[in-house]
């Protein structure tokens, strides 16, 4: 426990001292910050805004959640999977940003390179976590149900939906990195009751690297997290859930990043189908919010409302997991 308390600490010094020395970065080098949706007219005062910040939070949780496990022995496979998992989706999140910042080529990755890309990472990680005893078995709920070869791409579904689900959700100044910090502290609570104190710290670490980053990305924002950050953190959160074999619990731990996910998905859908109507005034939903609060047809909501009706939602899912496991 002190262990990765002192893991949480050192990322928070860390991030809090490298994200202004990023920024300096950033406007001296002239660099063209985030381009803004031209749909959400309260985000167009936001264009230039300095992105790619998740890159200071990825390395400084990374680097201290290595070193402290390396010498406190800690230094698990389950630890290793998941820093690879926060590195390799870090590196796909930074190369799109970097075409879309520096080459200036709007979409970034393709989507068919971005899959490509979470796929070879995703069977880099089942293979590994294979080799260390994985088996093939499910825990639905508290039952453990035996899939058979199908868990490889459960795995692989897993990995690369949710790091794409919090992509979507990183919209609005502090949801995402806040909305995760949520997600981490209950999945603390089952490392420390499944005495897994290796994957704890790398869990800790991150909070304080996040709430490090919030200091600046709260509104109005000073920075944004980029993909680097949001593709990161995705697949780190898919990834705790498998090495800790409590994979359900990221459907409602996580419900914030499948209800921006499905919103998405119905929309898509909806105005296929009825020739151009919408289901929402715009998604991910928390669009929708802001455009017209909660009915859509509403009264503007703020950012900050917006943020605390979507981290209430991800309070109550991480208190009802921890009580479905543990009362």
């Amino acid at each position: 426990m002190l262990i990765a308390l002192i893991a949480g600490i050192v990322t928070f010094i860390l991030t809090i001292i490298g994200i202004p020395a990023f920024i300096r970065f950033y406007h001296k080098a002239r660099i063209t910050g985030q381009q803004m949706h031209e749909d959400v007219k309260q985000h167009q005062a936001k264009a230039g805004t300095p992105t790619m910040g998740g890159t200071v939070f990825l390395l400084t949780s990374v680097l201290a959640s290595f070193v402290i496990g390396l010498f406190s022995h800690q230094l698990s496979n389950g630890l290793i999977m998941i820093l690879f998992i926060l590195v390799l989706y870090g590196v796909v999140g930074f190369l799109d940003d970097f075409l879309k910042v520096f080459r200036k080529i709007n979409e970034g990755l393709n989507p068919k390179q971005k899959l490509f890309l979470q796929l070879v990472g995703g069977v880099v990680f089942y293979f590994f976590y294979n080799q260390h005893g994985a088996g093939d078995q499910l825990n639905v709920f508290t039952v453990p149900v035996q899939i058979g070869f199908l868990y490889v791409f459960f795995v692989l579904f897993w990995l690369i939906g949710f790091s794409n689900a919090v992509n979507l959700t990183d919209g609005i100044d502090g949801l995402a990195s806040i909305s995760v910090v949520i997600s981490l502290v209950a999945y603390a609570v089952i490392a420390v009751e499944q005495k897994r104190f290796d994957i704890l710290i790398v869990i800790i670490s991150m909070i304080g690297g996040l709430l490090g980053f919030f200091v600046f990305n709260h509104k109005p924002a000073k920075i944004f997290m980029g993909d680097v950050g949001s593709l990161a953190l995705g697949g780190m959160l898919a990834a705790i859930s498998i090495s800790l074999h409590q994979e359900w619990t990221l459907l409602l731990i996580g419900i914030v990043y499948v209800f921006e996910t499905t919103s998405v998905m119905m929309q898509v859908t909806y105005f296929k189908l009825t020739g151009g109507k919408r289901i929402f005034r715009m998604t991910p939903v928390h669009h929708h919010f802001e455009l017209g609060g909660l009915t859509g047809h509403g009264k503007e909501w703020s950012e900050w409302k917006v943020d605390f009706f979507f981290w209430g939602i991800g309070i109550v899912g991480s208190l009802l997991t921890l009580a479905i496991l543990y009362l």
